[in-house]
């Protein structure tokens, strides 16, 4: 019986696709899971090598220095070598990475397997997404890219109290050993399933691009240049737009969940290091609830992918409106509500940068167009890190913890950053041919 139920996954695109989507899925995890950990280790780093704010924020940004770099790279290479092979070859630099960070005998050698770990997980969510965007059709791509998203980023929800345990009963360099060797049996994996497009399993094209006014896949320019890919992604205001606002957003809320969440909860609440794990949960859970929920709605709701994706973003900046009136500490008892909500915006509002960002552009340059826009939201955590922890050791210590004025600084800053990132969005403009044929398509199903 298992074994019918096994050829009947593997003779059915219609099946297969789901095989496929887990497999990115489970890779995509590890790198949200590493992209949040330090906010977990941060202490242990600190005792071991004697580490600042300052360093710690440095050693944490060049995750995201990396990740940004190569995304411009990957998305040319995933339209030109294939997503498959830049998944694979990608995901053994994050193995190596982690064998490297695990291995550290001080903050430089921590901070360089750091920085190849964000090389690694930096080429799995562009070529992901260009390998769904060929197996699923348009209508669903919305709903699936928030699958996708909160699957991978169930990581996050790993990398809060479940992280903790495993680093409390292995330590914190026997658990990147760990997650390293889950890492290199996801690669070997990964060459074994994935495949660019149905038409490489002898299948035919899941779904011909209903935006005639594009060119199709097809119609691909012969020899076209990376040159050309960059000059027409680059003309398009609306990818300015999306990729400012995720700059403005996404940097100040994986700072705060990945770095200084945990160190705030024990300072300011003083929660215990479980406490704090635990309550960091409801970041990643809000993500995972977030993502395919505003994803869904966009491809039902009325107000379209710009309305529910400016109500995402206004709904987390109220959140942090709340710890600024507070005086940075809100009443313990709103802080698990105030984390979901935060999270499933965050979850959401990427979900949609994403979809638009596809949209935007012809089949041919998905890759490219998303290489281009998704290392915003890293570039500025990889900023944003360091700055932050410069205003925390300007404030200074008070005995071993910081006090509350060096946290309402960074809040402060999040703030005024997540203000921009809204107000970017707001004279975006989604083409009319793909509104329509949206539309029309929702309306036969």
């Amino acid at each position: 019986m298992k074994r019918d139920r096994g050829w009947a996954i593997a003779e059915d695109p219609l099946k297969y696709r789901w095989l496929i989507f887990w497999v990115i899925g489970a890779i995509y995890f590890l790198a949200c899971l590493h992209r949040i950990s330090p906010t977990v280790i941060a202490m242990d780093l600190v005792f071991e090598f004697g580490a600042g704010a300052t360093a710690l924020g440095l050693m944490s940004s060049s995750y995201f220095y990396l990740y940004a770099a190569v995304q411009p790279p990957v998305g040319v290479l995933s339209d030109t070598l294939g997503p498959r092979r830049v998944i694979t070859i990608s995901t053994l630099i994050a193995c190596v990475g982690a064998v490297i960070f695990g291995s550290a005998l001080n903050m430089t050698m921590a901070t360089v397997g750091r920085a190849l770990i964000g090389m690694g997980v930096g080429g799995i969510f562009v070529p992901g997404m260009k390998i769904l965007s060929k197996w699923y059709r348009q209508r669903e791509f919305a709903g699936v890219t928030g699958i996708f998203l909160a699957a991978g980023n169930a990581g996050n929800l790993a990398a809060s109290l479940p992280l903790t345990y495993l680093v409390l009963l292995l330590g914190w360099r026997m658990s990147s050993f760990a997650i390293a060797a889950v890492t290199f049996v996801l690669a070997i994996i990964s060459w074994s399933i994935l495949r660019d497009n149905p038409e490489d399993k002898g299948w035919q094209r899941i779904e011909v691009g209903i935006n005639q006014s594009l060119p199709a896949e097809g119609d691909l320019p012969a020899g076209i240049r990376p040159r050309t890919r960059l000059r027409v992604v680059f003309s398009k205001p609306g990818f300015w737009m999306i990729t400012l606002s995720t700059f403005f957003f996404g940097g100040p809320a994986l700072t705060f969940q990945g770095l200084w969440a945990v160190p705030y909860l024990m300072d300011i609440h003083d929660y215990s290091r479980l406490q704090a794990g635990g309550l960091l949960m409801m970041l990643p859970l809000g993500f995972v609830i977030g993502a395919p929920t505003f994803g869904f709605l966009a491809d039902k709701v009325s107000l379209g992918r710009k309305g529910i994706l400016l109500c995402s973003l206004g709904l987390s900046l109220s959140c942090w409106t709340v710890f600024l009136l507070s005086g940075g500490k809100p009443n313990s008892l709103i802080l698990g509500p105030l984390f979901l909500i935060m999270g499933s915006c965050g979850g959401g509002s990427l979900s949609l940068y994403m979809t638009i960002t596809k949209e935007l552009f012809p089949p041919w340059l998905t890759g490219t167009a998303l290489g281009l826009m998704n290392p915003a939201a890293f570039l500025s955590t990889a900023v944003f890190q360091p700055f932050t922890g410069f205003l925390m050791d300007a404030v200074g210590r008070s005995g071993s913890a910081y006090p509350l004025a060096a946290y309402y600084n960074v809040f402060i800053v999040i703030f005024i950053c997540m203000a921009i990132g809204f107000v970017s969005i707001i004279p975006l403009k989604i083409p009319e041919t793909r509104l329509r044929a949206h539309a029309k398509i929702s309306s036969q199903n």
